[in-house]
């Protein structure tokens, strides 16, 4: 196995591991909310989500 197999290797595994790490990332810190928000508060806000409390007071 010669230098360029193993750049290609090593270039093939970062690219996984960013792609890992930022799906990851995006599923924790972007989670939408019980309102469809993106304020991370799961589905246990109900009425402390400030975005839920302003889609409560307009319908």
């Amino acid at each position: 196995m010669g230098p360029f197999d193993i750049a290609v290797i090593v270039l093939v595994c970062a690219a996984f591991a960013g792609v890992c790490g930022w799906l990851i990332y995006r599923k924790v810190k972007h989670k939408g909310g019980c309102c469809g928000c993106d304020c991370g508060c799961g589905s246990f806000c109900g009425e402390s989500c400030p975005h839920c409390k302003k889609d409560d007071s307009q319908k």
